[in-house]
């Protein structure tokens, strides 16, 4: 008995050390402990603060072991960017997350290769057609507008604003994939709603199953949530495929605007790499990873605001003397608005939303900062060493829109250690979009109301560090108070 279990203990060593030896010229870092990894030196709900540690003894590049999988990390701005600007490290791993998603390696955010390249042009050219759209831009309003009663009837002390932006962020994704929108009370918005939520909070809490899938084979269904996690993806692609279904029989080849119309004109076509599945998959990308991002984002900034009554009384004082009483804000006056467009960076680089963003992955084999990586090595930038670090911010710890303020009060557009949306091939599609989503929302909702904290609330502007929201670095559950201005 004694001697299997020695040579079971054996052969454990034996596996730990072997997978702990990491490629030759390889970047250095803790050791791998067998299937476990690095786990011992990492927090995965504060990645950035072990990251944080583990670059004050390796430096600015070092590697980590998840599973027996080794990832590079990066951890300063010049480098980050050296790197993700190379094609070569443009590849994306089949994580699981991803892939059990989307039933397999479709759409934009898993692809690679042609199949990427051109499914992801269409998107950014739609995308930044509508942010020339006067159009579009009446719809962020119009939605903005449905808002701002929805905030105005409540008297209350306080109330919470989660679902209230996410119907609006909903219907403008939903009139940009559509051409319409739903009442938050529809049936089909309700059954939408539900399952992006359930999609989310489990792509959140199976993001360790990307490194180590043997964890989806040996344990129950009950602790990793598969069978739920399925059950709400495959909703999820009956509703996006009957959303194309609809589209094809009201088509006629004489609409345009929205997306799923321009889509299909290329599968139409038969131009190469269009399908309407690959079409479901973008809208699914829409929806969940999109939705979700930006409704984290607008949290924060509603958070940031109640906690900041000086920046909301300059923003105010701008906002008088650009556009006046009684009128919307509107796209084209951003760039005389330099105090407000530099609150809305700052609320990026604070919140700091995707603090290592997606996984790349090396295409070929690359030389960096002096090591070697081979093809298929997997690589993690960490963004919050560059929105928290002192060579770039003032007070990289506080909020402060000044950081992106010259001396003479401008705009400083270009600024060194910002990465809101990533940086090289792999930047986010939409990223000009949101950005004009977020400014007509918070500008106008600004000049509409005083936002306050409720009695007993200390202001800490706090991160939610839950299992489950990791990918994504959320708020504190909070109440905001909104006094409607004269």
């Amino acid at each position: 008995m004694w001697s299997v279990v020695v040579a079971l203990l054996v052969i454990l060593v034996v596996f730990c050390v072997k997978a702990s030896i990491r490629p030759k010229n390889f970047p250095p870092g803790p050791p791998c402990l067998g299937w476990i990894g690095s786990l011992p030196w990492i927090d995965v709900r504060n990645l950035t603060r072990s990251f944080l540690n583990l670059s004050q003894k390796y430096g600015d590049i070092f590697s980590i072991f998840v599973g027996t999988k080794p990832v590079v990390v990066l951890n300063s701005w010049p480098l980050i960017c050296e790197a993700l600007r190379r094609p070569e490290f443009s590849g994306r791993p089949g994580n699981f997350s991803g892939t059990f998603f989307q039933k397999g390696k479709t759409g934009i955010t898993t692809t690679e290769g042609k199949h990427w390249s051109k499914q992801r042009e269409f998107l950014v050219t739609h995308l930044q057609g509508l942010t020339n759209s006067k159009g579009f831009e009446e719809v962020i309003i119009d939605e903005f507008n449905d808002l701002k009663g929805d905030l105005a009837r409540k008297k209350a002390a306080g109330q919470t604003v989660s679902y209230k932006l996410n119907v609006a962020i909903m219907n403008i994704l939903w009139n940009l994939c559509s051409g319409r929108r739903l009442h938050s009370q529809q049936q089909e918005f309700q059954t939408v709603y539900e399952c992006i939520d359930k999609i989310t909070q489990f792509m959140s809490r199976a993001a360790i199953f990307s490194f180590m899938p043997i964890l989806t084979k040996v344990l129950p269904e009950s602790v990793t949530n598969i069978e739920r996690g399925r059950y709400y993806r495959n909703r999820f692609h009956e509703i996006s495929e009957k959303w194309i279904r609809e589209h094809r029989q009201e088509y006629r080849g004489n609409r345009t605007g929205d997306l799923q119309d321009a889509y299909l004109e290329k599968v139409n076509a038969g131009e190469e790499t269009f399908t309407e599945q690959g079409l479901a998959a973008i809208l699914r990308e829409l929806f969940v990873i999109g939705s979700e991002s930006e409704s984290v984002m607008m949290r924060w900034a509603m958070r940031i605001l109640s906690c900041n009554a000086e920046v909301q009384e300059k923003m105010m004082d701008e906002l008088d003397r650009v556009v006046g009483e009684g009128k919307d804000v509107t796209w084209d006056l951003r760039n005389q608005l330099p105090y407000n467009e530099a609150v809305m960076k700052e609320v990026q680089r604070f919140a700091d939303i995707a603090p290592t963003g997606l996984i790349h992955k090396t295409l070929t084999e690359v030389d960096l900062a002096g090591y070697n990586l081979p093809p298929n090595t997997l690589v993690m930038a960490n963004f919050s060493a560059c929105h928290r670090s002192p060579k770039y911010w003032k007070t990289p710890e506080e909020f402060n829109p000044r950081h992106f303020l010259s001396d003479q009060d401008q705009l400083i557009k270009d600024k060194e250690g910002f990465l809101p949306y990533g940086v090289g091939p792999r930047v986010c599609p939409g990223a000009e979009l949101a950005d004009m989503k977020m400014f007509l929302i918070l500008t106008n909702l600004v000049k509409a109301f005083i936002l306050s904290l409720p009695e007993g609330d200390d202001g800490e502007m706090g991160t939610q560090f839950d299992v489950g929201t990791a990918l994504l670095r959320n708020p504190k559950p909070f109440r905001t108070v909104f006094t409607l201005r004269n």
